[in-house]
């Protein structure tokens, strides 16, 4: 199993997993970010929710430095110590993090992760699960625009993929990865989370975001 990191500022420093877990059995809640990149969604959350752990990975640290030095600082400028920045990819999960997680968001992914999400990918989906309580909430937020370019979609193949809205086919693959999709919804415009990557997709522009709406379902023996 690849080791996870956990990421403060500019350093990475080989992740402690019995602190992480005494931290995490402190938690009121659990929300774990998936292909965080600047982390600015789980700094966010964190400032809210101060009696969650907010954790974020993400396979580049650097992405992560500035948030999780911020995290670093003291409350009255803006820190956050139930926030947690990993260096680490969906494909490693769950790692240390096996059926910890309340609350699992993946926000605008790109690459792998938008592979696992909108293909999907059956596998990736069941290695999201396992770091799921029974019960817990997925929300998906998808570039909806991308699905729009067909020869995009074939370039990061994705070349079946169309209206997920409608997709007849989506809510069985994601219930064989674990998950049971309450709701799918199109939006127009500003993107419904504050994340740097979101609001260059979208911001300013008739772009469209999808949201999927999850709960993790009965883990599978065998």
């Amino acid at each position: 199993m690849a080791a996870f990191d956990q990421v403060l500022g500019r350093k990475t420093l080989l992740l402690d997993p019995e602190r992480l877990t005494a931290r995490i059995r402190e938690a009121k809640s659990v929300l774990l970010d998936v292909g965080t990149g600047e982390g600015r969604f789980v700094l966010d959350t964190a400032r809210a929710q101060p009696d969650w752990l907010v954790i974020g990975i993400d396979p580049v640290a650097e992405a992560m430095a500035r948030s999780s030095r911020q995290a670093g600082s003291k409350p009255a400028k803006g820190g956050a110590a139930n926030a947690v920045f990993l260096r680490a990819s969906a494909e490693q999960l769950p790692g240390p993090l096996a059926s910890v997680v309340d609350r699992l968001t993946v926000n605008y992914p790109w690459g792998s992760l938008l592979r696992i999400m909108a293909a999907p990918d059956v596998d990736g989906l069941r290695r999201l699960r396992a770091a799921c309580k029974q019960g817990a909430k997925l929300a998906v937020l998808l570039n909806a625009t991308v699905f729009e370019d067909p020869d995009y979609l074939q370039r990061i193949g994705l070349g079946a993929v169309q209206d997920l809205e409608h997709d007849e086919q989506l809510p069985a693959a994601y219930a064989a990865g674990g998950f049971a999709i309450r709701t799918r919804r199109l939006i127009t415009g500003d993107p419904p989370v504050n994340t740097l990557w979101g609001r260059q997709l979208v911001r300013g522009s008739d772009r469209s975001t999808l949201i999927i709406e999850a709960v993790a379902g009965p883990e599978r023996c065998g």
